[in-house]
């Protein structure tokens, strides 16, 4: 059978987006794995920073020490061929090697100019890699598999879909310290949104409101890139919007319980996991009409228009929707380790998917 390699090295970043679906999809597979004999390891770029897993049992972690871009040039694909290995890259990380599938999360850089020149250069190529080399390709929502056929020309039958979930949540202890950070934030008073505030999140959308209703209270947490997110001024608290950064997960579960409406007004989504975790833990939700959220949400999310900033939020907050039953039941990682089982048995066998 063929050896599996995952790149893990995305694991060695703050647990958000891309590096909670590795996370997640891995410490699962390690179970289901667990007397089928087949043969998976987690490789990494060994540049002294920790990898955040658990203790795997039947998964193992093979450190490679590479400094940044000779990993993925040079490291990482001769272990492959020294291995004799297939490649599952999971965080839309591409190999040049034709023994490989990936997932592309989303093409965004190709779409959107709200990132550098040069790093949508390296896009460009990153993708084209992936659609010269990977044998198929995974994405994240139907609306991505369309996108991606669209500006890359990669045939349809050849984009697979496999999703998100959200039981991380479920067995997070809330962490209500949080609101001592900010004393002005009352429980079940605040409208919460959560991303990188780079520019395809549109937290402008939330300042623009903000300022159009001096009244209510906004809570805006994530990683603070400025360069994306652009003036310094404009990420720093207002008597009515809060920035606490990059906030916890036991952090991130007290805001989503106690705030009045979850609020997410990205323009661009590969799945957009936030709201999930938000109707995971019983927070009304309210999404940008725009990308795949309206695919994925359904009638359980209100709508607004990403670009209205005149939107009434009272109004929003009151709309009647659906349960979360059924989105719940439909995006979860224990499907999604068990479609990538079922997938990864085929490459031990076959070397092809």
């Amino acid at each position: 059978m063929n050896p599996i390699v995952i790149n893990g090295t995305v694991l060695c970043d703050n647990i958000t987006g891309i590096p909670r679906y590795v996370y997640e999809t891995v410490v699962r597979l390690d179970k289901l794995i667990e007397g089928t004999g087949l043969d998976v390891r987690i490789a990494y770029r060994d540049d002294g920073r920790e990898i955040h897993l658990p203790e795997l049992k039947n998964i193992k972690l093979v450190p490679l020490k590479a400094v940044k871009y000779f990993y993925n040039m040079a490291v990482l694909p001769a272990y492959l061929r020294r291995e004799h290995a297939f490649f599952v890259g999971l965080a839309s990380d591409m190999l040049m090697t034709r023994r490989s599938v990936v997932v592309l999360h989303d093409i965004r850089p190709l779409v959107m100019d709200t990132d550098r020149g040069f790093f949508r250069f390296k896009f460009w190529v990153h993708c084209l890699s992936t659609k010269w080399f990977a044998q198929r390709v995974f994405t994240v929502s139907y609306d991505q598999r369309q996108l991606i056929h669209d500006k890359l020309g990669i045939p349809l039958d050849k984009i697979g879909v496999t999703y998100n979930g959200w039981e991380h949540m479920a067995k997070v202890q809330p962490d209500e310290s949080i609101f001592e950070k900010m004393p002005a934030v009352k429980k079940g008073e605040y409208f919460y949104a959560l991303g990188s505030l780079a520019g395809h999140k549109n937290f402008k959308w939330i300042r623009e409101v903000a300022r159009r209703n001096p009244d209510k209270t906004f809570v805006v947490a994530g990683g603070k890139d400025l360069r994306a997110f652009g003036d310094d001024t404009e990420a720093k608290d207002t008597h009515n919007v809060f920035y606490p950064g990059y906030v916890s997960d036991a952090e991130n579960a007290a805001l989503m319980k106690h705030c009045r409406l979850f609020l997410h007004p990205a323009v661009f989504e590969g799945f957009g996991i936030p709201p999930l975790e938000a109707l995971a833990l019983g927070a009304p939700i309210a999404l940008a009409k725009a990308s795949c959220l309206p695919e994925l949400y359904g009638d359980t999310a209100r709508y607004f228009d990403p670009y209205d900033y005149e939107v009434d939020l009272d109004a929003l907050a009151a709309r009647p929707v659906a349960p979360p039953d059924k989105v719940l039941a439909k995006y979860s990682w224990d499907k999604t380790a068990a479609f990538w089982l079922e997938e990864i048995k085929k490459y031990a066998r076959d070397g092809k998917p």
